[in-house]
């Protein structure tokens, strides 16, 4: 919870709402209640990765069944800099070795996103399906079979 505030200006970041699949800004009670609740989940892992002087950004995973919903963001100010390749191979390590490998790690993300899709595509993720949004929007589902690079 130490962390609340870091994540919620990261949520409500220019960029990550244009790229969410609600684009409404999300009030900070709000998103304390949601991660109170996150947090107390057994279905949710969740990592802040830092660079050794500062917080870069963090992956989360919600365990349904055996897929595992990735959440990733990059803090803004470290975009385009290969944090968010080398988050999302660590965070499915820790995964992993937590949990075996059970669970498949998935992604749904907005066709639009380009940033996004490459770096799923560049950790070895494949387009599986599509789903369509409440506002219509078309969203990619890729998942990941085997081990995640970071080519």
């Amino acid at each position: 919870m130490a962390d609340a505030e870091l994540l919620w200006g990261w949520a409500n970041d220019a960029e990550t709402r244009r790229n969410a699949f609600s684009k409404a800004p999300i009030p900070f009670e709000e998103h304390v209640a949601w991660l109170e609740g996150r947090l107390r989940s057994r279905a949710t892992r969740m990592w802040i990765f830092s660079d050794g002087d500062a917080p870069v950004g963090q992956v989360r995973f919600d365990v349904e069944g055996d897929r595992a919903e990735i959440d990733i963001a990059v803090a803004p100010e470290r975009r385009g800099r290969g944090y968010g390749r080398a988050m999302l191979v660590e965070a499915i390590r820790r995964l992993r070795t937590e949990r075996g490998v059970r669970e498949r790690p998935t992604a749904s993300v907005l066709e639009d996103n380009a940033r996004s899709l490459r770096m799923f595509r560049a950790c070895g993720f494949k387009e599986v399906g599509e789903e369509r949004r409440d506002t219509g929007e078309r969203a990619i589902v890729l998942t990941l079979d085997g081990d995640a690079s970071a080519a």
